[in-house]
């Protein structure tokens, strides 16, 4: 049975990797703020039982996250995938401080402290996704016309990250990348989005199966395409 990690797990593109991974036969530990404020935690449990094991979690917060192997028992893991994300639309002009940290705290600070926390637990031949964005990429420059630069900027240095960690990571065998789910209609991606969770969620563990270590440290589409820095 794969073991399989998964923050900002209770909406969303986490909930539906969790669900996706319970479908599959899989212990997820599914990571999220809390719970007890989901009303699908109950759902889940009846449904998967014991391999459904709901962890709270504030990426954030720096001691909760260096808890994190004694919050998931130890368990080594086959696929760890940092889903948790914060998005806010501040147009340039009023841009704050506030903002910028936030952004950076959960989008990129969290998923490397996190990746950090669970080294013991990754074993040769586990995969680490960083969930990114195609905002991400300083060539491409998508919709600099938006007010989603802090986001922008946090998903940039969230892939400079990967490629560094990529670099750490890959001599012991453990494989990093970071993954463009696209456009999906989600709380932070709007109901005008082109891709429904099911399918953002399909293609993405799609490529995660596919991955091998000669992918480490890339930035990759939903569907496993290179993308440009």
């Amino acid at each position: 049975m794969q073991a399989v990690m998964i923050t900002g797990a209770n909406r969303g593109l986490g909930l539906g990797f969790t669900r996706h991974y319970l479908e599959r036969e899989c212990c997820v530990f599914a990571c999220a703020r809390d719970w007890s404020q989901s009303p699908d935690s109950a759902g889940l449990r009846e449904r998967f039982g014991k391999r459904f094991r709901p962890v709270d979690l504030d990426v954030t917060d720096e001691h909760a996250v260096a808890a994190l192997p004694a919050s998931l028992d130890g368990a080594m893991l086959d696929i760890a995938i940092n889903n948790a994300g914060a998005l806010q639309d501040e147009a340039f002009g009023r841009w704050s401080v506030a903002t910028f940290e936030t952004a950076l705290s959960v989008n990129c600070t969290g998923p490397a402290l996190v990746a950090q926390a669970l080294l013991p637990l990754l074993r040769k031949g586990s995969l680490l996704v960083n969930i990114s964005s195609g905002l991400a990429s300083n060539s491409l420059n998508i919709n600099p016309e938006t007010g989603l630069d802090a986001y922008a900027a946090s998903k940039s240095a969230l892939n400079m990250i990967t490629r560094r960690m990529g670099a750490k990571l890959g001599p012991r065998g453990i494989t990093v990348v970071a993954i463009d789910p696209g456009w999906v209609r989600t709380r932070m991606g709007g109901e005008e989005a082109e891709l429904s969770v099911d399918e953002s969620v399909s293609d993405v563990t799609g490529t995660i199966e596919d991955l091998g270590p000669e992918q480490g440290g890339l930035f990759l589409s939903r569907k496993g395409e290179p993308l440009p820095w």
